[in-house]
């Protein structure tokens, strides 16, 4: 996708090379989020004087948050002005039409709506501004690809070194930066608080797979992040169906249990008491408690619950589609009140080496129960704000039905039920 956007900006360029003073990288970065998905227009409207005089998206199109937010395009821009709206749009800052022609209709016959380009006018024929740029883009290209050799043979040392020029050439470049970081931990960088579980590493992040929590042997295994399609049209609760971007980061292997409660609390408010058995009965706010006690004691901290995107990515295995990653759902289910949580481990783990993510009990998650789309940057990740949290994954008297990892459920934070438990989550170390 990346290659592709690069090679239609370089054809609209080519096009229409007579570029401003202010580079595409500026352009992008001041038209913000909506240069995500709508680069070739934010380029369009770079090479217009509409971004010299600060007339920007949201003018045009309003905040169009929702739209923001849901990046599979079920919410519209506030407006889409086409036609003969685009002419109204136009006439609140032209109000006496065309500087050139007084015209105040049919703009378009000789704008280009976000450019406001001329299509008669032929463009130059060389710009050397652009040529520059194009250069060092190529030049970065060339870096990026000989560091992606040198990985290949695990020559990382070589290969941060060729990334790094990439990133002299183009410190935007997104994949030189990663490929640093992974050049980073391949050449060991520490992961403080952890020890490290055998040998596996993740290839596209350079971490181990699996880790314990220095001292208390908590396992936690690697979540390597990725794009989900975030919610299910099967629940009111879970629409719209949107993506969301999960950054890597690690997740409990088990639910946090009983042995580990007392360990570092003391004592353990289970209704169901058996050492090996989830910890439960517990609230969001003792989550909170127990979270707080594990960043005292080890060093680098950023431990916390997970996010409920970070948990439904994790449930599916990783996997962005949906339904993908249920394991051992119909076994449970029981429909049973008086019936009680398993050992943690007991069935069979998903994808991930992940267990007991359906079906077990019920766990804690950091958001608040707010509607969808999900945006982390929206404050339902406050740890202060007032308001139900989210618990996912379903519990021991549920129907299969429910433990549809994209089934939502909110519950007050101070309340304690015998089938809510937790499982917590980890920054990666260092970052």
């Amino acid at each position: 996708m990346r290659r592709f956007l690069l090679a239609a900006l370089l054809a609209l360029i080519a096009l229409y090379p007579v570029w401003p003073q202010a580079q595409p990288d500026a352009q992008l970065k001041q038209a913000g989020v909506c240069a995500r998905c709508h680069v070739i227009s934010v380029v369009e409207w770079g090479i217009s004087r509409h971004m010299k005089v600060g007339t920007d998206c949201a003018a045009c199109h309003g905040p169009s948050v929702g739209h923001v937010r849901d990046e599979r395009n079920n919410i519209k821009p506030d407006r889409i002005p086409r036609g003969a709206a685009a002419a109204t749009l136009c006439a609140t800052c032209h109000s006496a039409g065309c500087p050139k022609t007084k015209e105040t209709g049919q703009c378009q016959s000789c704008h280009h709506v976000h450019a406001l380009i001329d299509p008669k006018k032929p463009p130059a024929t060389r710009n050397e501004q652009f040529e520059q740029l194009t250069a060092k883009w190529q030049a970065a290209a060339r870096y990026v690809a000989e560091g992606e050799r040198l990985t290949a043979l695990s020559q990382w040392e070589k290969a941060r070194r060729a990334f790094k020029e990439a990133l002299a050439e183009q410190p935007d470049n997104k994949i030189a930066a990663d490929r640093v970081r992974l050049c980073d931990r391949h050449l060991g960088a520490a992961l403080p608080g952890f020890e490290v579980s055998g040998t596996d590493l993740d290839t596209a992040t350079g971490l181990p797979r699996k880790v314990r929590i220095a001292k208390l042997g908590i396992a936690m295994v690697l979540v390597a992040g990725g794009d989900v399609e975030l919610g299910s049209d099967r629940f009111a609760a879970a629409r719209p169906v949107h993506t969301v971007s999960v950054a890597p980061f690690y997740l409990g292997q088990f639910e946090v249990t009983q042995t580990d409660w007392k360990s570092l609390m003391g004592t353990s408010p289970s209704a169901h008491e058996a050492d090996r058995m989830p910890v439960e009965q517990i609230s969001w706010e003792d989550a909170q408690s127990i979270i707080r006690k594990l960043n005292t004691l080890v060093p680098g901290g950023g431990f916390r619950l997970p996010t409920e995107a970070e948990w439904e990515f994790a449930a599916r295995a990783g996997n962005p589609v949906e339904g993908v990653g249920l394991t051992n759902v119909a076994s449970f289910g029981r429909v049973d009140s008086a019936a009680g949580p398993l050992a943690v481990g007991s069935k069979q783990p998903n994808k991930l080496g992940l267990f007991d993510m359906q079906g077990n009990v019920w766990e804690w998650c950091s958001s608040l129960y707010v509607p969808y789309p999900y945006d982390a940057s929206d404050g339902r990740e406050s740890p202060d704000a007032p308001g139900l949290r989210v618990l996912r994954g379903g519990g021991f008297a549920d129907t299969a039905d429910l433990l549809d990892p994209a089934n939502r459920h909110g519950e007050r934070p101070g309340r304690r039920l015998r089938w809510n438990g937790m499982r917590v989550a980890r920054n990666i170390p260092g970052q």
